[in-house]
């Protein structure tokens, strides 16, 4: 990724957090302030058109990064899809302090962005790749528990 394309992607963080902020705003507004109400959808919708702008000049300065975005976007939205559909026990994702692997039984493992499993045992992960795999309990390597730091 280009040097611009990765501060246009800050800028769009940066307003992305500042769209969750009007949001906490507007729900801590009463719902009888109709003019407040509108004056914070406004900031918002604003907010949101910048993100356009700032994604579209990404898509004409560095297309593989923005179609990168969008497939990794799109994996999100199906794993909120399935995740809707599948209540999940517990989801981890990768961090700094911890990476986010799955073992199979195989002896390979994946690194993953997120993973997540079901009540089943069977588990839904998002590759680096931004592709969405899903393995059956079956297929997966019992999960480490996590190492004991003795001091």
């Amino acid at each position: 990724m280009n040097n611009n394309a990765s501060n246009l992607l800050k800028k769009i963080n940066y307003i992305e957090a500042e769209i969750d902020i009007q949001k906490q705003i507007l729900y801590s507004v009463s719902s009888t302030d109709k003019e407040e109400i509108e004056k914070i959808l406004r900031v918002i919708a604003g907010k949101k058109d910048e993100i356009a702008e700032l994604r579209n000049k990404i898509k004409v300065i560095d297309p593989d990064e923005y179609n990168r975005i969008k497939m990794f976007e799109k994996a999100v939205q199906d794993f909120r899809k399935l995740a809707a559909k599948t209540p999940f026990q517990s989801i981890s994702s990768q961090n700094t302090d911890e990476p986010c692997i799955l073992s199979l039984h195989n002896g390979s493992s994946i690194n993953c962005l997120v993973k997540a499993c079901d009540e089943n045992g069977n588990w839904t992960i998002i590759t680096f790749d931004g592709e969405i795999r899903q393995f059956k309990q079956s297929e997966v390597a019992e999960e480490p528990e996590p190492p004991v730091i003795s001091h």
